[in-house]
This record gives C-alpha cells, sequence and structure tokens, in this order.
C-alpha cells in the first residue's frame, strides 16, 4: 500500500472531521453560547455558510458510501486488475467509521442541535 493513496482514503474523513468541528468553534464564537433552540434562525451568514457547506459534505459522503462505494468494491473485486485497489476502499469505510466515532465527542449541545 502507498502512503498517497492512504492519504486519499483518509482524506474526505479528515476533511469531514475538520468542517465539523470548525462548525463547532465558529458556531460557539459566533453566538457566543450554544443555540437555544433547533434551526438556523439568527445565525449570520458566514455561520450559515459553514454550516451548509458541512451538512451537504456529510451528505455527499453518506450518499458515497451508500451507493458509490459498495459498487466500487465489488468490481474492484470482480476486476484482477483492480484488486489492489481493494485495500483503499476497506481503509476508506473503517476512516469514515472513525470520523463518525470521532464526531461523538463534540459537545453535548451541538450534537443535539447538529442531529436535529
Amino acid at each position: 500500500m502507498s502512503r498517497t493513496g492512504i492519504v486519499i482514503s483518509a482524506l474526505p474523513s479528515i476533511l469531514m472531521l475538520a468542517l465539523f468541528y470548525s462548525l463547532a468553534f465558529h458556531m460557539y464564537r459566533s453566538l457566543g453560547a450554544w443555540p437555544a433552540s433547533i434551526g438556523e434562525r439568527g445565525f449570520p451568514p458566514s455561520l450559515l455558510a459553514h454550516a451548509n457547506v458541512t451538512v451537504y459534505f456529510f451528505i455527499a459522503l453518506i450518499w458515497f458510501g451508500m451507493f458509490v462505494w459498495p459498487v466500487a468494491v465489488l468490481v474492484s473485486l470482480v476486476v484482477p486488475r483492480w484488486r489492489r485497489g481493494v485495500p483503499y476502499l476497506a481503509l476508506y469505510a473503517v476512516f469514515f467509521l472513525v470520523c463518525c466515532g470521532l464526531m461523538q465527542l463534540a459537545p453535548k449541545q451541538f450534537l443535539n442541535w447538529c442531529i436535529d
């Protein structure tokens, strides 16, 4: 396995973590506290844009994991020349699961806002 392949496998999850925790920091800093209600009422435009980018990126990762990743794994297992890509696809999945676990370490008030 190459370092480049490992980095490429980890990059989406690392970017998701960076977006997620920078959103938490940005939110707390912009609002002076965690949101008192569900939704985005009263958010400054920059915070709203940051929240939208984070949500859409996470949705893209979920959709990729549901629709593209399984097909890529199956094709990589069937086509002999592409079998060397299977470990990288497996690493991608592991990194994504670790990312989701690390996201659960955020402050409870932020997670409540984020999940609802």
